[in-house]
């Protein structure tokens, strides 16, 4: 199962944490672990590239761990966690057996 963890700081979101294997088909084949690592590196990319926002990030593919952390307060890097997020959620109700999504 892949875990989805988003972390809040003065009600914002300013770090998630997307861990695990979702299962639901062989490697190659997971349309759930394909969506999850699209919209999270899509997201960590748009906070360094796009916005070009300071955030720690650290992937570690045996694991299949990504951690993406906004150095500074901004709310463009906030709406984009916020987005993600968002989109978890609703990939998680479709397929709830394959990733959950919690906040700390």
């Amino acid at each position: 199962m892949i875990t989805a963890a988003f972390y809040k700081k003065n009600e914002q979101f300013y770090k998630f944490r997307i861990s695990g294997h979702s299962g639901y088909a062989e490697s190659g084949s997971d349309i759930v672990c394909a969506a999850v690592s699209s919209m999270a590196f899509l997201t960590a990319n748009n906070i360094t590239n796009s916005f070009s926002l300071e955030a720690d990030i650290s992937v570690n593919e045996e694991s299949a761990d990504l951690v993406c952390s906004l150095k500074s307060d901004d709310a463009r890097g906030y709406a984009l966690i916020a987005g993600l997020h968002n989109e978890l959620c609703t990939l998680a109700q479709d397929y709830p057996k394959y990733i959950r999504v919690i906040i700390n």
